[in-house]
Order: C-alpha cells, then sequence, then structure tokens
C-alpha cells in the first residue's frame, strides 16, 4: 500500500505505489533512448541566423544542449513487445488512475477540470542531463512568437511514476539507480529524491513549477501522463478521442471520471462527509443515481 507525503501546493507523492520489474523495465527503455533523442528535435534554419532545435511540445534549444536533454519515449509498445511490459504498463495506468481519486478527495475542486488524459509516455535521463525550471502547461510563448502546437496550455495535473531510484552518491549506485535527477518544486520549497514506485501527482500550472536536477551519473526513467481540460483544436494538436492501447501516444476522453469518484467516496466515506467531497461535482452529471448526493445549494457558484 502506498503511503503519502504532500509537500504543498499541491504536490502529493504516493511512495511504493506500485513495484517495478527493472530487469523487465529499464533494459527495455534503454535500447530505445537514443533513438528517442533523434526524434525528439526538429532542426530550424532561419535566414542568416544560428540553427536551433525545437522539441515536440515548441520549446527551443540550442544544438549544442540537446545531448544534455531528455529523451521523450512515445509509443513504446509494438506487437514484439514482451507481454509482461504489456501487463505492467497496464498496471501503471490503474494505479495512476487510482491515485488520481485519492488527490481529487484531497483537492475536489479540480474534478471538474478533468476532462481527458495525455497517455503515458517515457522521459530518459543520461548522466549530464537535466531540465531547467519550467511547469508542464506552458509552450514557450514569447511575444512575436506563437507555437503551433499548444496542446500543453491544457495540462491540469501531472502524474510521474518513477521507475527506478535516485541515491545520494554514486558510491551507493545500484545496478539501475542513478545519483543526481532530484526533482525541486521551486514555490513548494521541496526537493524530493525518487524512488521506484514513487508517484508525484502535481499542478501543471505555475505552483507546480519544477526542475530537474542534474543526473549525475546512471540513467533516470519516470512515465509521464497529464490529465487536462478543453475542446478539440487539431490546429494547435489537441485532438481528444476514444481510448487506445496501452504504450500509444494519444489523448483520450475520461467519460466516467465523474462516476468513478462519486463511486469511490461512497465506498470510502460515511454520508455526513459527502457534502464537501462532493463540492467539486459538477450539478449536472449522468448518472441519475448519484444527484441525490450534491450540493443543492452552493453559494457563490456563479462568482
Amino acid at each position: 500500500m502506498s503511503s503519502l507525503i504532500n509537500y504543498g501546493m499541491g504536490v502529493v507523492c504516493f511512495s511504493n505505489s506500485i513495484e517495478v520489474d527493472q530487469d523487465l523495465v529499464v533494459p527495455y527503455f534503454a535500447s530505445l533512448k537514443e533513438q528517442a533523442l533523434k526524434d525528439d528535435y526538429t532542426i530550424v534554419y532561419e535566414n542568416d541566423s544560428e540553427p536551433y532545435a525545437v522539441n515536440r511540445s515548441g520549446h527551443r534549444y540550442e544544438i549544442d544542449d540537446i545531448q544534455k536533454s531528455a529523451s521523450h519515449i512515445m509509443d513504446f509498445i509494438n506487437e514484439d513487445s514482451p507481454k509482461e511490459l504489456v501487463a505492467f504498463f497496464k498496471k501503471c495506468e490503474k494505479v495512476i488512475y487510482d491515485h488520481l481519486l485519492m488527490y481529487i478527495e484531497m483537492y475536489p475542486h479540480v474534478l471538474p477540470n478533468i476532462w481527458w488524459t495525455e497517455t503515458g509516455h517515457v522521459a530518459a535521463y543520461g548522466a549530464g542531463s537535466s531540465m531547467g525550471t519550467h511547469n508542464d502547461n506552458e509552450v514557450n510563448y514569447q511575444v512575436g512568437f506563437e507555437p503551433d502546437l499548444q496542446l500543453a496550455t491544457r495540462h491540469v495535473l501531472s502524474a510521474l511514476l518513477y521507475l527506478n531510484s535516485s541515491v545520494g552518491s554514486q558510491e551507493k549506485l545500484g545496478k539501475y539507480e542513478y545519483n543526481g535527477g532530484e526533482l525541486e518544486f521551486i514555490y513548494a520549497n521541496a526537493l524530493h529524491q525518487p524512488k521506484s514506485g514513487d508517484l508525484l501527482i502535481f499542478p501543471s500550472n505555475y505552483l507546480g513549477t519544477h526542475e530537474v536536477k542534474p543526473c549525475l551519473k546512471g540513467e533516470r526513467y519516470v512515465y509521464i501522463s497529464y490529465f487536462s481540460h478543453g475542446s478539440a483544436h487539431s490546429e494547435r494538436g489537441v485532438q481528444p478521442g476514444p481510448s487506445v492501447p496501452v504504450g500509444k501516444q494519444s489523448q483520450v476522453w475520461l467519460p466516467t471520471i465523474v462516476d468513478d469518484y462519486v463511486s469511490y467516496i461512497k465506498e470510502k466515506h460515511p454520508a455526513e462527509n459527502l457534502r464537501y467531497l462532493m463540492g467539486g461535482v459538477p450539478n449536472k452529471i449522468h448518472s441519475s443515481s448519484t444527484k441525490n448526493l450534491l450540493p443543492q445549494n452552493r453559494e457563490g457558484a456563479n462568482e
């Protein structure tokens, strides 16, 4: 069973959320990392200026900095993938969703902001790589430069599931561990040293601003997904749709999340606690069996 660390600012760690078979997972992604790095970036040449690189989310990088950044491994499962790996990531998806409901219990008013999910991919950090201070719903907008892809602006919550562990010194490195790679949350004044099976859920906006400290030795692997809102806008890369097989990169509607949350709360809590815990449940929902559980008069609802 996972244990909870609340860092504040909506940053929550569920430790030991899942047991990771590192002999299965880590070598698999190590074999995919270099190709992913090449796929991540497009080199842009503009007039007589120096070329630069743009990653999938629209962020610009100096050419020399590419090797220092993370590789994002998308669409990582195919017909040749081990069935044990497929089963593991199906379990990861369930673990993340189950803990999302727990997170919503802590912050009920986040619920109306979760419409769909951006399915998971793996970020791989090699020795020397890091990620500077950023938040997960900014797209490197600058005056005079409006990014074509604006998917990240729809992110509400980020979910990071760590596949291997950081240790405090290089002398303590195990087979699949790494030194460095801590995650610092600037406004929460928190530094998290990732451990295998840790699941972090936090706001994707400025409150969850964070930095990945340099990975000094070894390789760091983390499974990343987002929970988002907003209607489709294909020209900007926003195209939520039906469910896809695990390991395929897509955006998937979450049509049952309200009912799933209501069922979770009904099972866990007595009726007298429902008013606060249902605070984020929309007044109009599809399940007639839960309408009588919702607050009927919400002061300030239109403020």
